[in-house]
């Protein structure tokens, strides 16, 4: 029976060594087990990024077969560069510096609207022309390795801003088995975000012309190519993939749920003794940041939090301040003793690390 291992996996993703959102910890959570499966043959491929680069990444002398397709890239105005993603397993990098192919950006979107009538003609350079003409240098640089070394090769691409690779490597009938990974529709996001009623009318609506109202077209044509024409169509949740479904039009192939690391986990014992040291480091902060203007019972506070992306709605941002409001109103009309701490870990105008 022939071995269904692939030789080489690469993952493919806008944040890898750039963190944006949560894809970001779904592929460093991951990288331990794959590791454990796929060892030296496992790589990730990210945009290279200056600033964001020297926080996550360590720069190695790429092996004589890479140094090779390197060198071709750099003739063809792309740029890349071999190391390790400095996260738990520190797995192979590879980062890939598009600045100097932006030139070939009308030429990408004429290949992208001929092969996949994919519209980006009012598509603007940060939001959409960016991440795809690196997804075609990623795409590209996929190529030279298939055809350099004739391996079995596999590799995953994650949400829509790496899918022109995959795209790419389909126009050209390259001999790489894709999976493309949407961790949640484009579409069904920007719904949401305009407090439109998704689920009552998924079934209803045209998703090609809801997405021209809401100028989001070429994102999610590049969505639903890449969900129509990967090899393996995946997505996270079986909520996300009856949303894929109806708004793609394709029928996810394999649900791969975002897990947990469980060996990663502190034991009891560990957890008792981290709560209650944090606990103390959190109510000396607390001291210092309302004391003496504020006063209230410590041992009577809670401590309440969200993170995420800020996205307002989507993220239950405003659920949350809702309900914090209801809860406010409750305590006083109850003359409660209690006090809600409440922290809002959303990055905003964010710049780095002061």
């Amino acid at each position: 029976m022939e071995n269904p291992k692939a030789e080489f996996l690469f993952e493919v993703s806008w944040e890898i060594c750039n963190k944006v959102g949560g894809i970001h910890t779904v592929v460093k959570s991951k990288v331990h087990p794959i590791l454990n499966y796929y060892g030296e043959k496992y790589f990730v491929i990210g945009p290279y990024f200056v600033d964001k680069a020297s926080d996550e990444f360590q720069e190695l002398l790429p092996p004589p077969q890479l140094k090779e397709i390197f060198k071709t890239l750099s003739q063809e105005g792309i740029y890349c560069h071999y190391g390790t993603w400095i996260v738990p397993g520190e797995p192979k990098a590879i980062l890939v510096d598009y600045s100097n192919y932006q030139k070939e950006g009308n030429r990408i979107k004429g290949e992208l609207w001929q092969n996949f009538q994919i519209d980006s003609l009012n598509s603007s350079f940060h939001d959409f022309d960016q991440p795809i003409i690196w997804a075609y240098a990623v795409g590209r640089l996929l190529q030279l390795i298939v055809e350099f070394g004739g391996a079995k090769v596999v590799a995953q691409f994650h949400e829509w801003l790496s899918g022109a690779a995959l795209l790419y490597l389909k126009s050209r009938n390259v001999r790489i088995a894709t999976v493309f990974t949407t961790h949640a529709t484009m579409l069904g996001r920007t719904m949401t975000g305009n407090n439109l009623e998704l689920y009552s009318v998924i079934n209803k609506i045209d998703p090609n012309e809801e997405a021209y109202k809401l100028g989001i077209q070429s994102k999610h044509q590049m969505e639903t190519q890449c969900a129509q024409n990967a090899d393996v169509f995946t997505t996270v949740s079986e909520i996300t993939g009856i949303e894929a479904e109806a708004l793609l039009k394709k029928k996810p192939d394999v649900l791969l749920p975002n897990g947990l690391n469980l060996e990663k986990f502190p034991t009891i014992e560990e957890i008792t003794i981290k709560h209650r040291q944090l606990r103390d480091k959190m109510h000396e902060f607390i001291m210092y940041y309302f004391f003496p203007y504020y006063k209230f019972d410590l041992d009577e506070a809670f401590f309440y939090f969200i993170a995420g992306r800020y996205e307002f709605h989507d993220k239950g941002i405003d659920l949350f301040i809702d309900a914090l409001g209801s809860l406010n109103e409750r305590l006083k009309k109850e003359e409660s003793n209690k006090t809600v701490i409440a922290f809002f870990w959303i990055p905003a105008n964010f710049r780095g690390i002061k």
